[in-house]
C-alpha cells in the first residue's frame, strides 16, 4: 500500500499560482486531519524560474490571507517521472494542461484541471495568471483557491477511503 497520496499543482513558472495552490491545499489538508496522508507539491511547465522563491507579491497575498511560506523553490515538471510519482496532477489553466499532457506519457488520467473543483456558480473558468497584475489579482487567486479547496479535499478524502 502506498504511504501517501501525492498531489502536484502545475502552472507556467511555479512562482505564483501553483505554489499558492500548494500552500493553500497543504493547509486545508492539515485542517481536515489529512496532512500526514497527503503530500502536496508544485512545479512549472517552463524553466524560467527554477530555484527561485515564489513571487514576492504572491507571498504577500498568502501572508495577508494567513498562510506561511514553507521554503518552496520553483522547479520544472519532470515529465514521465512526475507522471509516475503523483496520483493527481492539477494544471491551473488550459495552456498548462496542454503542456502537461504533452510532457506526460501514460499518466493522462491523473491530469485534472483546477477548475474541476471550482464551486458551483464560479465566474472564473481557470486560475488566472496574476503575474502582470497588481496586488488585488494575487489576492483573488488566493481567494479562488480557498473557495475551491473544500471540493478538492473532499474528493481526495473519498479517494483515500476507497
Amino acid at each position: 500500500m502506498k504511504s501517501k497520496y501525492k498531489i502536484l499543482f502545475v502552472c507556467l513558472g511555479n512562482i505564483c499560482r501553483s505554489p499558492a495552490a500548494e500552500i493553500v491545499c497543504r493547509a486545508a489538508m492539515k485542517a481536515m486531519g489529512m496532512g500526514e496522508r497527503v503530500c502536496v507539491d508544485s512545479c512549472g511547465t517552463a524553466s524560467y524560474h527554477v530555484g527561485s522563491k515564489p513571487d514576492s507579491r504572491m507571498l504577500a497575498a498568502l501572508k495577508r490571507a494567513g498562510y506561511e511560506y514553507g521554503g518552496h523553490r520553483a522547479r520544472q515538471l519532470r515529465g514521465t517521472t512526475d507522471g509516475r510519482e503523483y496520483d493527481l496532477i492539477i494544471p491551473q489553466d488550459s495552456e498548462n494542461e496542454r503542456d502537461v499532457l504533452t510532457a506526460l506519457s501514460g499518466a493522462e488520467e491523473k491530469v485534472v484541471p483546477m477548475k474541476r473543483w471550482f464551486p458551483e456558480g464560479e465566474k472564473a473558468r481557470e486560475v488566472p495568471d496574476p503575474y502582470y497584475g497588481g496586488a488585488e489579482d494575487f489576492d483573488e487567486v488566493v481567494r479562488l483557491l480557498e473557495r475551491s479547496m473544500p471540493q478538492l479535499v473532499a474528493e481526495v478524502a473519498r479517494r483515500l477511503s476507497e
